[in-house]
């Protein structure tokens, strides 16, 4: 037996004023984003779609979730670097 519910419509109390606004602030929150064009082997092109349909997601989201991830790890990796450098400069003092 198929139950039936009413819909109820969560800006029903906003003027159409409020919805306009409220609707700026969220596309407003979103952050910007550049279009770009890349040439990519079609092999890879194919396995990032295969991959991208296994997680339920659009494979050009999924391409920006990789690189996003990808881009963090080497930031991460070059700032280890970095710091291990720079304790390796310091020199060493005797605490008498």
């Amino acid at each position: 037996m198929k139950v039936s519910r009413k819909w109820i419509d969560p800006f029903e109390e906003m003027s159409d004023e409020e919805f306009d606004e409220h609707v700026d602030k969220l596309f407003a929150a979103r952050p910007a984003t550049v279009a770009v064009s890349l040439r990519i082997a079609p092999g890879l092109l194919s396995r990032l779609k295969r991959q991208a349909a296994r997680s339920g997601v659009r494979y050009q989201t999924f391409m920006k979730g990789i690189l996003e991830a990808g881009v963090s790890r080497l930031e991460r990796t070059d700032s280890r670097s970095s710091r291990q450098a720079t304790q390796r400069k310091r020199p060493t003092r005797k605490v008498s």
